[in-house]
């Protein structure tokens, strides 16, 4: 297959995420585990981790909203309308109101499909496309329409095989620099022990 431009309802179907009217509180009982925005990495593929538990009994039909791995979600609400693929999830889970779930077509790679909607010429896409002041929103028909460069599968995994090694070295980066702070504030809480030390024997 030769590389395309195609509308990303080409490539996925769009689907709403989970809305719930009341605020989200985690019933111990509850069913279905749901996905919030602040539960997602800063890079990379999302992974299920058990502090992000929030268990609920919906009531009403859900079978539209269910996510599965290999799934892509996109942050609809806000001006931070990135794409995450959905890598490790409980069984069942729903993807909350903040989010577009992206159902993949045959031929597409989840992780070229979330590393292209946060490449700079989607982005700019979108942020012509949010409406509203106050908490924006970017409307899932023109989101839909909004084209992207698709080319051949195995292109598709490379590029997607590259992306997640990138966030991986990311992820590294960030850790080591936080190490790099901890340890210069450790530094930096000695060197004032010392000082007053310093101080106390001179009084």
């Amino acid at each position: 297959m030769k590389t395309k431009t195609v509308p990303i309802k080409a490539c996925a179907e769009v689907l709403p995420g989970f809305s719930i009217k009341t605020a989200v509180v985690h019933d111990p009982n509850g069913t279905h585990q749901i996905i919030l925005a602040k539960h997602l990495p800063d890079s990379g593929p999302y992974r299920y981790k058990k502090e992000h538990e929030i268990r609920i009994n919906p009531e009403r039909p859900v079978e539209r909203y269910l996510v599965s791995p290999g799934d892509v979600i996109f942050i609809s609400r806000g001006s931070l309308n990135r794409a995450v693929l959905l890598e490790s999830i409980p069984d069942p889970s729903l993807a909350s109101a903040s989010f577009y779930i992206l159902k993949l077509k045959k031929g597409v790679a989840p992780g070229y499909i979330a590393w292209c909607l946060n490449q700079d010429f989607v982005q700019v896409k979108v942020a012509e496309i949010r409406t509203g002041a106050g908490t924006p929103l970017v409307p899932r028909i023109d989101f839909s329409n909004i084209p992207i460069v698709l080319p051949s599968l195995g292109t598709q995994r490379k590029i997607a095989e590259i992306s997640s090694l990138m966030a991986h070295e990311k992820m590294l980066a960030n850790r080591m620099r936080q190490e790099i702070e901890r340890k210069h504030r450790l530094l930096g809480r000695k060197i004032i022990r010392s000082l007053r030390r310093e101080s106390l024997v001179r009084d």
